[in-house]
């Protein structure tokens, strides 16, 4: 082999393990990660259908004349014997009676709000907070017309402005305003007229001021006999408008607290069972409520299910309708969410994610509640060495450089505790030898002690054989 030769082979060798080096040293330091943000997400198994109320209900009668005026809200529990509504001749006593109960509600608050321990007590910035949620509550109600309750918001509202008004002195006192209200007050005492006839119940239960004309046939000894046709000829007429309230009735009685809710549903799959807890959330209201499923009948058609579900929960929402939109959720779970194209094993075959820490990347375990095909939940912890709500999870180019990265970070890891561990240890060495130290002080102190002892009785000696010559001398003397 000639010169020419062995320069070109050794300049090309050179020339490739220049070009390894280089692209060595860029993937290491110029690697691209693709990273998702860890955040909190809930995930569970929801049927949406139309639900049947079904409660054992008793209808209230009033066959005579006159105006009805209702003593009690819907949904108030009554007890033997309770007024829940008064008949009058006309509409004029019922307009005096609900004017007089709004002026004393205004005067009572007014009166709250200048009391000297309501205005020393808060501070502005903190009324001006309530006051913005309070507004914001009732733009809500309005926006989505659901305004049944919405005289408790204004009236919490009106309360805080004039809280407000004394608080940052824009108003001293209600006094005149207050003085006003009674005057009007008194006028309409004097035209307040007696009810001709009250009207009680003879049980206690659950007042409600309509009838829908399914009193007497939905009820829980009847339930188990709904056809699937009868159930969607029901859910129809409910939303066409109602089958309309019996005449002669100005209410009904719900007897105790617990309900049934009853459905058509797809259970093609055998998602749902009878014993399975659900939680149940309806249109009408944003509370959520649990219930259990009681029992599930197969149809002739496979893709449909009656779904009977119990619940002892009752609120003034969910006894206004017969027929609602409700969605039933089974399995509801609440985690950080970790796509499934992160998720990698460590040297120790554990499930987690590498997650980007500034230019570190960490290996985070994973505590698993929920899987699908897409991602996965991980349990939310605080505890150390698992993935945190917000950190940078790598998606993508993980595979090596994050793998080494992840060992150099362990090995990292393991060399801070080994240098903790001898920090204690040098530190338990110095505690020792200081201990030490002082025990010699000791024993030294305790040898000069002893010397001192000693001397002190070999000088006491000394006196003694002093005062025993003295004494012999005295003697010769003698």
């Amino acid at each position: 082999m000639n010169t020419i030769t062995v320069k070109i082979l050794t300049f090309l060798l050179c020339t490739f393990v220049i070009i390894t080096v280089i692209s060595q040293l860029y993937m290491h330091f110029n690697v691209e990660y693709e990273t998702e943000t860890a955040l909190s997400y809930s995930s569970a198994t929801k049927e949406s259908f139309y639900g049947i109320f079904v409660r054992d209900e008793q209808p209230i009668k009033y066959s005579g004349e006159g105006v009805i005026s209702y003593s009690v809200v819907d949904g108030s529990k009554v007890a033997n014997d309770s007024v829940v509504a008064c008949v009058y001749g006309s509409e004029d006593p019922i307009i005096v009676n609900s004017r007089i109960e709004r002026l004393e509600n205004e005067i009572a608050l007014l009166e709250a709000a200048q009391s000297p321990g309501t205005t020393e007590a808060v501070k502005p910035e903190f009324l001006s907070t309530l006051i913005e949620e309070q507004y914001q509550s009732i733009a809500t109600k309005l926006s989505k017309k659901t305004v049944s309750d919405i005289n408790v918001n204004r009236d919490e509202f009106l309360s805080l402005m004039s809280i407000y008004q004394i608080a940052i002195n824009e108003e001293d006192s209600y006094d005149d305003r207050i003085d006003e209200l009674y005057r009007q007050l008194n006028e309409l005492e004097a035209r307040r007229e007696n009810p001709k006839r009250e009207v009680t119940v003879d049980n206690p239960g659950y007042f409600v001021s309509y009838t829908d004309g399914y009193e007497d046939e939905l009820n829980k000894e009847s339930i188990s006999s709904l056809s699937a046709d009868r159930i969607k000829e029901i859910i129809t007429a409910e939303n066409s408008g109602g089958k309309g309230a019996e005449k002669g009735t100005i209410g009904k009685l719900i007897d105790g607290y617990d309900w049934q809710l009853v459905g058509i549903i797809d259970n093609s799959e055998n998602t749902y069972s009878a014993g399975d807890p659900v939680k149940l959330k309806f249109a009408s209201t944003t509370d959520t409520v649990t219930a259990v499923i009681e029992l599930i009948t197969d149809t002739d058609d496979p893709d449909e299910s009656i779904v009977q579900i119990a619940c002892d929960q009752m609120t003034f929402d969910l006894v206004r309708n017969r027929v609602e939109r409700v969605d039933m959720i089974l399995h509801d779970y609440e985690g950080i969410r970790v796509p499934r194209e992160a998720i990698r094993f460590n040297t120790d075959n554990e499930k987690g994610v590498y997650v980007l820490l500034g230019q570190r990347v960490m290996f985070r375990k994973l505590d698993v509640i929920f899987e699908c095909d897409e991602y996965l939940l991980s349990r939310i912890t605080s505890e150390s060495g698992y993935v945190s709500i917000y950190d940078e999870i790598i998606t993508e180019g993980v595979d090596t450089m994050a793998y080494l990265a992840g060992l150099e970070t362990e090995e990292e890891e393991a060399a801070e505790a080994e240098e903790s561990a001898e920090e204690t240890s040098v530190t338990v060495s110095e505690t020792e030898e200081e201990a030490d130290e002082d025990s010699s002080e000791n024993e030294e102190d305790s040898e000069e002690n002893e010397e001192t002892d000693t001397e002190e009785s070999e000088e006491s000696e000394d006196t003694e054989e002093t005062e025993e010559t003295e004494v012999s001398e005295d003697s010769v003397l003698e």
